[in-house]
């Protein structure tokens, strides 16, 4: 190996493992060399773990099924009758199990890490789980639901009634009063951003979004998601779906995050019209449209900015500060008051540097901004990240495995979504919340959680909750 090609590796072994797996692919076509690797130099020390028979003996009296049932019974008491309230559109003579049963067992087994329709005979088809469903749904079943049946029911239910559900549990979370130390100023952060979930190779219900790339087209299910955050916590409160309509297939123009946003603006603000919200997302937002859906909502605004997004507003902002820096701290800067189209803008950035890696975050916003708050303003601003980690990352890739759709129905596999959306909320209160968690959050990950809930559903006998069980109180971290 040439001292040259030595240099290059030394100098960019400090790089993370993606910009490291770039950097040596340049340098195999650089000398043509396809074995050529950059490892990292950083050294790890093994964790002092616990052993097997540790690890149970701490969990072995750990009820997580029992801290998820006083969650649920103390913070959305409405939850079950809700439930039993939805439009039940089955024939009376074939009912064999109320649609509280139903919708309960649903809820249960995505609690338990449960995420296709037939897991759920093979999981629950013991005779404890019968036992322990019969509590958990006021009823006395002799055989749980089939997942089919399940699915059948799934399919005629009214999307707006699961939505209500929805908007019942954050609206309990905020009268519960738990969140309050987590707005700024009153204002709730609500973060939006779009996802895929699924692409195929055809036109599902024929309203997918379509990308063509060397004469093959890919279809794909795009929803946009509004959350809240708080701290950790982050609860969804509205979903629209990116779809396409015969409008849109008239006009040869698909439906997009931007017009998908302006619609769920105007709910969000009919839902919620006494909540003051910061918005924020990425540069995508950053156009005086989507600023002006805050103003007239009377909403705040943080959104990425670009340099190709408000870019008059961009360059004014580096002129301005290589003028004059508003702030006075290391690394950041401000340019306030910036006028553009009827709008006073403050543009404000952070200079991150970590790793000898150098990281620039631009932010526009309307917030009042200064040397005080500078800081405080730039963790709001990127804690935008939070949608894309706690939230469509753990619902992908962790416990709810959002990408299976469970159902190829169109209104189907939109209800099953919600329900993974409320399941989420109620996982999150339990795993960021319960004391029972924190004393082993150390050792103890969110699949074996999974199977704890699972483990005590079909192998012990619950009893019914008494009021002094809801005598407890959920305690979250910064």
């Amino acid at each position: 190996m040439c001292e040259e090609l030595k240099k290059e590796i030394e100098e960019n072994q400090n790089l993370g493992r993606r910009a490291r797996r770039i950097k040596e692919r340049e340098l195999q076509r650089k000398y043509n060399n396809s074995t050529i690797r950059i490892k990292s130099n950083k050294t790890f020390k093994k964790a002092e773990g616990l052993n097997k028979a540790q690890r149970r003996q701490l969990l072995q009296d750990k009820n997580f099924l029992n801290e998820l049932r006083k969650i649920i019974n103390k913070y959305f008491p409405s939850l079950n009758s809700l439930f039993s309230n939805l439009t039940d559109k089955r024939h009376k003579s074939y009912i064999k199990y109320n649609i509280r049963s139903i919708i309960m067992t649903r809820l249960f087994a995505l609690l338990c890490g449960i995420t296709t329709m037939t897991e759920i005979n093979n999981e629950f088809n013991k005779e404890k789980a019968i036992k322990n469903l019969s509590i958990i749904c006021d009823q006395n079943l002799k055989e749980i639901p089939d997942w089919q049946t399940i699915q059948d029911v799934i399919e005629e239910l009214n999307y707006n009634e699961i939505d209500d559900i929805r908007k019942y549990m954050f609206k309990a979370l905020l009268r519960s009063k738990m969140f309050d130390r987590f707005r700024y100023k009153n204002c709730i952060q609500l973060i939006v951003d779009a996802t895929g979930l699924t692409s195929s190779d055809y036109n599902l219900n024929g309203n997918c979004l379509t990308k063509t790339r060397d004469g093959k087209t890919k279809y794909y299910k795009y929803v946009l998601e509004a959350k809240v955050c708080f701290g950790n916590m982050i609860i969804s409160i509205d979903s629209e779906w990116i779809e396409n309509t015969p409008l849109n297939n008239e006009n040869e123009k698909q439906d997009c995050e931007v017009k998908a946003f302006k619609r769920m603006a105007s709910r969000i603000k009919k839902n919620y019209p006494k909540l003051i919200f910061i918005v924020t997302g990425d540069a995508l937002y950053a156009t005086t449209p989507m600023i002006n859906i805050c103003k007239d909502n009377k909403w705040h605004y943080i959104f990425n900015l670009k340099k190709d997004r408000l870019k008059r507003v961009y360059e004014e902002f580096e002129d301005n500060i290589n003028y004059e820096n508003e702030v006075s701290k290391d690394n950041y800067f401000l340019s306030s008051g910036i006028v553009f189209i009827g709008n006073k803008l403050n543009v404000f950035r952070c200079i991150e540097v970590k790793d000898n890696k150098t990281t620039i975050f631009n932010y526009v916003s309307d917030l009042k901004i200064n040397n005080y708050n500078i800081e405080e303003m730039v963790a709001i601003g990127r804690r935008r990240w939070k949608i894309e980690n706690e939230g469509f990352n753990e619902q992908k890739n962790g416990t709810f495995k959002i990408s299976h759709l469970c159902s190829r129905f169109e209104n189907a596999l939109k209800i099953h979504y919600l329900f993974i959306q409320i399941a989420h909320t109620i996982r999150q209160l339990l795993e960021l919340g319960s004391l029972a968690i924190k004393d082993v959050k150390n050792i103890i990950t969110k699949k074996e959680i999974s199977k704890n809930i699972l483990h005590t559903l079909i192998s012990s006998i619950i009893t019914n909750l008494e009021s002094s069980d809801l005598n407890f109180q959920l305690r979250f971290d910064d």
